[in-house]
């Protein structure tokens, strides 16, 4: 009797070990972004989650060469591999979404969002805020 109590307990102990972990819902937050160069602009969402900032949004391109960068940051550190952008654009408004990684743990605080033109480029900053208080 001792024996199968020992097996079941054993066998009881594997279950317990290979059981999914649960896990905290992934927290969210979204921030409205829009960067003028010129007569062209990119306007949109930046979405914070653990791992990503996604940019999604419009690009207004006057001109040839329109690009949409995304650089992700956390504690005012470039995270390595935390740059994307979009496709060059000419003439036209053209969806953008751009998945920056944010590959550490809690993911970026801020995204540099920069719309570039051949002859130049403009930036803005968005930022997660997660506090309540806001």
């Amino acid at each position: 009797m001792l024996k199968s109590t020992a097996a079941g307990a054993a066998a009881a102990g594997l279950i317990l070990a290979t059981a999914p972990v649960a896990t905290a819902a992934q927290v969210s937050v979204v921030r409205n972004f829009y960067v003028p160069y010129g007569a062209s602009y990119a306007t949109g969402t930046a979405t914070f989650t653990n791992r990503w900032v996604t940019l999604d949004g419009t690009l207004h391109a006057v001109g040839c060469g329109r690009v949409v960068y995304g650089d992700s940051y956390a504690a005012g550190k470039g995270i390595d591999g935390g740059s994307a952008s979009s496709t060059p654009r000419c003439d036209g408004n053209w969806p953008i979404h751009i998945p920056v990684p944010a590959d550490v743990v809690g993911g970026a605080d801020s995204v540099l969002i920069t719309l570039a033109a051949p002859d130049g480029a403009a930036a803005r900053w968005a930022y997660r805020d997660i506090s309540l208080s806001r």
